[in-house]
C-alpha cells in the first residue's frame, strides 16, 4: 500500500527533495492512480519496496549483470526447451511486480493463459460443439516480445519514461544474437547503451503477462476476423486455435490459416506454419490436451493411466507397484499421481473425485498422509 499524499510529502521532504520536485511527484502519483497503476515513481523507490538493494537493481538495468540461469526442460515432443530463471533476487523483485504494476494491464478475452481464475479448461470449453478447428502455433512467442514492446506497456500504464525503460531491462534478458538498438528514451545514458535489446525470458514471473498485452494487438485483429466469420477464437499462450460450428470446408480452412498467418505477422509475431493443423469433423478434437466434443472430458490415454496406477497399488500395493513403474521413490509416485487426479477433478470433477478416494484409501493402507496438491487449470 502506497503513503498518503501528506505522508509523502513529509518523507520525500525528509530526504531532501524540493518543494517543486515533491509537487511534481505528487502530480505523477495522481496520474498513476488515475490510471489504476500502482504510484511507482524511480528505481529507487523499487528497490525500497522489494528489498533489493539499488545497486543490484542498476546492475540488471546496465546490462552488466545478467541474472538468470539456464534450465533445460525436455518437450513432449523430446527436444529440450530452455527457460531462462530469474536469480532469487530478481525472481522476488519480479514477483512484486506482478503483484503490483499490472492491474490497469487489460487483458483480452480470448486470451486465456498467465490469468488468475481461467486456464486450459475454460480455453477448450469455448470450442465445445465445434465441426470444424484450425490450430496454429506462434514461433518463438517470448522471444519475438522485446524491451522496447514491454517499454511501451509500462509506458501505456502512465509510468514515465526513465522508469518505464528501467521497468523493461529488469524483466526481460539480453542474450544470444546481438538485436538493432532502439532509440531508448534515455539513450544519453551511456551507463544504459548497450548493443542489443532484450526480450522476455520463458521463466520469468512477469514474461507471460507482458507476452499478453504485447499479444492483446494480434488478439484484436484475429478476433475481428474471427467475429465476421462466425469463428471462435482463443489463444492459450502461443497456442491459436479457431472452430466453426456448422458447413465449412478444407478450401475455407486453408484460407483461414493463409489469413490468419497474415494476421500474425501484421502483429509482430511469426507463425509456425510446421504446426498449422486443419481438423475436420469425424477427427478427434483435442484442445490444450483435453477431448472437446458435446463438454471438455479428458482424454482417454490419461483416464486410463490414472485408472492404471491406482488399481495396480491396490491389487500389489503402492511400494511395489511404483517400483514396477520405475519411479525413482514413492513420494516422486505420490506427487505424479496425486498431480493427474488433481488435474482430473478440474476437467472431470465426478471421475477425479472418485479417483482420489480410492487413491487416499491406497494412501492410507501405506501409513503415507494424504496429498493435497491443489488443481490450477
Amino acid at each position: 500500500m502506497s503513503l498518503p499524499p501528506h505522508l509523502f510529502r513529509k518523507g520525500a521532504l525528509e530526504h531532501g527533495l524540493t518543494s517543486d520536485e515533491v509537487d511534481t511527484a505528487i502530480a505523477q502519483r495522481a496520474r498513476l492512480l488515475s490510471h489504476g497503476s500502482y504510484p511507482l515513481l524511480t528505481l529507487g523507490q523499487l528497490a525500497s519496496e522489494t528489498g533489493a538493494s539499488y545497486t543490484y537493481l542498476r546492475e540488471v538495468v546496465t546490462r552488466s549483470r545478467d541474472p538468470y540461469n539456464a534450465i533445460a526442460v525436455p518437450k513432449s515432443s523430446g527436444e529440450l526447451r530452455s527457460i531462462s530463471a530469474p536469480e532469487p533476487i530478481l525472481m522476488d523483485v519480479q514477483r512484486w511486480m506482478l503483484s503490483n504494476l499490472f492491474g490497469s494491464v487489460p487483458q483480452h478475452s480470448a486470451s486465456f493463459a498467465y490469468r488468475r481464475g481461467v486456464g486450459i479448461v475454460q480455453c477448450a470449453n469455448q470450442h465445445v460443439g465445434s465441426r470444424w478447428m484450425v490450430k496454429m502455433d506462434i514461433h518463438d512467442f517470448f522471444d519475438s516480445v522485446t524491451e522496447s514492446d514491454v517499454y511501451r506497456v509500462f509506458r501505456r500504464s502512465g509510468y514515465s519514461k526513465l522508469l518505464s525503460f528501467e521497468l523493461s531491462r529488469l524483466a526481460t534478458r539480453a542474450i544470444g544474437a546481438v538485436r538493432p538498438t532502439w532509440r531508448m528514451p534515455y539513450y544519453s545514458i551511456k551507463a544504459y547503451t548497450v548493443d542489443r535489446q532484450g526480450v522476455l525470458p520463458q521463466g520469468g514471473p512477469t514474461s507471460g503477462l507482458l507476452a499478453n498485452a504485447v499479444a492483446g494487438r494480434l488478439d484484436r485483429l484475429v478476433g475481428s476476423y474471427a467475429l465476421h466469420r462466425s469463428l471462435v477464437y482463443t489463444r492459450y499462450s502461443d497456442d491459436l486455435m479457431l472452430s466453426a460450428p456448422g458447413d465449412f470446408d478444407r478450401d475455407s480452412a486453408v484460407r483461414i490459416v493463409n489469413d490468419v498467418a497474415a494476421l500474425v505477422r501484421r502483429a509482430g509475431f511469426e507463425p509456425h506454419r510446421r504446426k498449422s493443423r486443419i481438423i475436420p469433423p469425424g477427427a478427434r478434437r483435442v484442445v490444450l490436451g483435453l477431448l472437446v466434443d458435446d463438454q471438455v472430458r479428458l482424454l482417454p490415454e490419461h483416464r486410463r493411466k490414472i485408472d492404471v496406477h491406482i488399481r495396480g497399488c491396490e491389487k500389489y500395493g503402492l511400494a511395489a507397484h511404483a517400483a514396477h513403474r520405475s519411479f525413482e521413490s514413492v513420494l516422486s509416485f505420490v506427487n505424479h499421481v496425486d498431480g493427474w487426479i488433481s488435474f482430473a477433478i478440474g476437467v472431470e470433477p465426478d471421475r477425479g473425485r472418485e479417483w482420489r478416494s480410492r487413491f487416499n484409501k491406497v494412501l492410507d493402507e501405506a501409513e503415507l498422509p494424504h496429498a493435497s496438491i491443489p488443481f490450477r487449470p
